[in-house]
């Protein structure tokens, strides 16, 4: 202890003895190393301009660090506020050397006034244990803070770091100031606990945390936080799933038996930070529209089912499933809408009406064992549903499924064939992951009326010709010519019959069937060709008619030119008598002819020839015509008359 002034050597150890006399009451001072502590000390009134100073136990003359003389020695400051009669003394830099027992000191004559001072420090950081929380970039946070309830109504605050030295001076947000840009206070003193809220997260807010509370003595108290930000989205991997324009999907969603009994949700997008503010179904709601939730407690995992899917449908979503601490638990699909429509080609196949045809559809290796079907028309996302025939059932009615694995394809024969049957086809196989995969098929199924026909004609006991051309490619086929109303039910008749022969002439891909002697039973409909599968266009339909009228005609056509060859003749006769009979006896001749002509008709011509007999017998001729302008007009008639028979002469003769 520094030595009290000395008056006399007789009375020093009194001196010392009163000398050593202190302040009722220790102060105790804490502070944080590495940083700095205040040390104040109050003083009797009248000791205002005294020296004070401050020294470390025992505080002999060496242990003073310094005096109210010099405001600045080393790491010590002082100060004296005569006003309030405390002067304080700064330590600054502290460390663990400097904890322990320190005396403000008062100089006076006599005995000094001293107060003890307990210096406790503590390490500059907070604390034994941290609270983790996480939240994403743009959005916001919620840090939740405890107190006692002894210190309910002192200030309270929240700091970026770990440093409680210097917290207050650095808070963010009070419980006085409330609000401080992206930072709220709030209160709960039921449950006491004080709450900052901080929006607009980005990830420099990632980092450490205060929350402190103003003690009435002693260091402040803190709740350590850790904040970490994440980016806002999710996830590093994620499910890949397809579907089809107007059809449907299902999206699976695994969870931890831990979360089982917690809320679940879907969300489109990939913003984890406000998928729940956003989510299209929840466990809660169960159906919301086209989605609907499902859940499998057994497996641990929840599926929603859009139905009615669109284009717009395609893209991100997120499964969400709620935890009791912490960021909610996401997992990430992507979506992918097709057009409900295959493919960019497709293979085209004829048939005709009443036949069959054989669809091929190839395969991959990998798909062997799987699924395999055919579906008419061309939307993948229901053929399967629509498939007429499959793997498994192999005949369905007139469909039938055979597979040929080593060239790795399947076939479906279809048989009876209508024009019903024309249109798209897709062969499907199952795939163990994602759609199925298809090939186009484009049946033509035509009618019978439609192949190339030809009309022919022919005559009893004449020869005709059938000809059938044929693709190049058929040069090498047998080709064949048979009889009937189908070409299913109609027999060969160049095998058959030996007035049929056929020449193949290959230089021009057609082949002559004649027929040496046609016979009425040969009419009917007939078919060449040189496909024996009948393949649309690889035949031709003939009609053959047979006319058995041919020779009754020609003898009626010869008869009628015999006929008009003798009316001439007996005109040319007649005319040469006429000219010789006279002119009385004519015209007696000529009114019995037409009479004989007008009663008669059918028997003109033979009546005529009767008259000019009788006439060559019993008239002379050489003076008939006495008058030379009558026999003028006579010839006049005749000339300007187109009718070669005699009647008709006379008749207009008779009127003139």
């Amino acid at each position: 202890m520094k030595m009290c002034h000395i008056y006399s050597q007789l009375s020093i150890l009194c001196i010392v003895l009163s000398c050593v006399t202190s302040a009722a009451e220790v102060v105790h001072v804490s502070g944080y190393i590495g940083s700095q502590a205040k040390v104040s000390c109050s003083y009797p009134e009248g000791y205002e301009t005294y020296m004070k100073y401050l020294c470390r136990d025992p505080c002999d003359d060496a242990d003073v660090l310094i005096e109210s003389t010099a405001t600045q020695k080393n790491r010590y400051s002082i100060s004296d506020d005569n006003g309030k009669r405390v002067f304080t003394t700064t330590i600054s830099d502290l460390s663990k050397t400097d904890a322990g027992k320190y005396w403000c000191g008062v100089s006076r004559t006599g005995q000094d006034i001293y107060t003890e001072v307990q210096l406790d420090l503590v390490p500059d950081s907070c604390c034994n244990n941290v609270e983790k929380i996480q939240s994403y970039d743009g959005g916001s946070v919620s840090i939740s803070c405890p107190y006692e309830s002894a210190n309910q109504n002192n200030l309270k605050y929240i700091c970026r770091g770990n440093q409680p030295s210097n917290c207050l001076q650095q808070a963010v947000v009070t419980s006085n100031t409330k609000q401080n840009g992206r930072y709220k206070f709030t209160e709960e003193t039921a449950s006491r606990k004080f709450t900052v809220t901080i929006t607009s997260l980005s990830l420099r807010d990632s980092g450490s945390y205060l929350c402190g509370v103003k003690r009435n003595t002693g260091l402040d108290v803190f709740s350590a936080v850790e904040l970490d930000v994440k980016e806002n989205r999710c996830c590093d991997s994620s499910t890949k799933i397809q579907s089809y324009d107007g059809g449907s999907v299902s999206i699976s969603c695994p969870y931890e038996s831990a979360n089982q009994n917690n809320l679940k949700y879907i969300c489109r997008g990939n913003q984890p930070s406000n998928c729940l503010q956003q989510a299209v179904v929840t466990s809660n709601t169960k159906q919301n529209g086209r989605y609907k939730f499902t859940e499998e407690t057994v497996s641990r995992k929840f599926t929603v089912t859009i139905t009615s899917l669109s284009l717009r449908d395609s893209g991100s979503y997120l499964c969400g499933v709620k935890r009791n601490t912490g960021l909610d638990v996401f997992t990430a699909v992507e979506l992918k809408v097709r057009e409900n429509r295959c493919c960019d080609s497709s293979t085209k196949i004829q048939s005709y009406d009443g036949g069959s045809v054989s669809i091929s559809c190839p395969y991959e290796s990998a798909n062997q064992n799987n699924l395999k079907y055919i579906c008419r028309g061309n939307q993948p996302s229901n053929c399967l549903q629509q498939a007429v025939v499959t793997s498994n059932t192999k005949q369905n009615g007139r469909y039938k499924f055979t597979e040929e694995t080593v060239s790795r394809k399947f076939t479906v024969t279809i048989t009876s064939l209508s024009l019903r049957d024309s249109g798209s086809y897709l062969c499907g196989v199952k795939r163990n992951t994602g759609l199925d995969v298809f090939s186009a098929v484009e049946l033509d199924v035509k009618e019978w009326c439609c192949v190339k026909s030809n009309q022919l004609s022919g005559t009893v006991g004449q020869p005709v010709s059938l000809q059938c051309p044929y693709p190049p490619q058929h040069q090498t086929n047998r080709k064949f010519l048979c009889k009937g109303a189908h070409h299913k039910s109609c027999s060969d008749v160049v095998t058959g019959q030996s007035r049929f022969t056929l020449r193949d002439n290959a230089s021009s891909s057609s082949f002559l069937v004649t027929i040496t002697k046609m016979e009425e039973g040969d009419a009917g409909t007939y078919w060449c060709g040189s496909d024996p599968q009948w393949t649309v266009g690889n035949y031709t339909k003939i009609e053959l008619s047979v006319d058995k009228t041919m020779f009754p005609f020609v003898v009626y056509i010869v008869s009628a030119v015999l006929v008009l060859v003798l009316l001439a003749a007996v005109f040319i006769i007649y005319k040469y008598r006429c000219n010789k009979v006279p002119a009385s006896a004519a015209g007696g001749d000529r009114n019995r002819a037409i009479t004989m002509a007008a009663a008669e008709p059918d028997d003109m011509v033979y009546q005529n020839e009767e008259v000019i007999s009788s006439k060559q017998k019993n008239m002379e001729l050489q003076n008939y015509y006495a008058d030379e302008d009558q026999q003028d007009a006579v010839y006049e008639n005749f000339a300007t008359s187109e009718d070669v028979y005699c009647n008709e002469f006379n008749i207009q003769v008779h009127k003139k």
